[in-house]
């Protein structure tokens, strides 16, 4: 194998641990922005800076390679957008006297109201609803599948499937599966 060859897998690797740092960087920040105290900086603008300025040298430049540096500043762009609305949210909130000290959706209620027990978070079907939407923008995909209604309905039945199986030491989170493009609530 050549050494055109070595630095172009190379340069495979090197973006796609960058595509996975960006993946990451939403759960840091989301951390963040919900427990500024006990959680570290995210420093996602870093991140975003080192994509923007990632280049593949022309000697070793393939179709490939650059279709895979268009994605994964494409991601960057449409994440930075998202990443930028969360913070602007959190601090809107924390002007209000609304910040919320944890991530948690324990007690959801179908009114769509959030609680707030023992300092932490509790999200309304509402918020999580924006949530699912921010993270359909994210990742470039169009409008949601379902109908608002659906996914409160959708959520409340998780959430009562959930609250019955775990024991005292879980919580309920939310995730996005990217491959059936919905937010799904578990277990951790």
């Amino acid at each position: 194998m050549n050494s055109n060859e070595q630095r172009r897998k190379q340069v495979t690797v090197e973006i796609e641990s960058l595509s996975r740092q960006v993946d990451e960087m939403d759960g840091k920040i989301r951390a963040y922005l919900a427990d500024r105290q006990n959680k570290p900086h995210p420093r996602h603008l870093d991140l975003i800076e080192k994509i923007q300025a990632y280049r593949v040298t022309p000697e070793i430049s393939t179709k490939h390679l650059a279709t895979l540096l268009d994605s994964l500043q494409w991601k960057v762009y449409y994440n930075k957008r998202a990443w930028k609305q969360l913070w602007e949210n959190a601090e809107a909130q924390k002007r209000e006297g609304t910040a919320t000290t944890a991530i948690d959706v324990e007690n959801i209620r179908a009114d769509g109201e959030k609680e707030t027990i023992q300092g932490r978070a509790q999200y309304s079907v509402d918020t999580l609803w924006e949530i699912q939407k921010e993270k359909l923008r994210a990742y470039g995909f169009g409008e949601s599948r379902e109908t608002k209604p659906e996914f409160k309905k959708r959520m409340m039945q998780e959430y009562k499937d959930l609250s019955k199986g775990k024991t005292a030491d879980q919580e309920i989170f939310m995730t996005f599966d990217k491959d059936s493009k919905l937010c799904r609530l578990d277990v951790k």
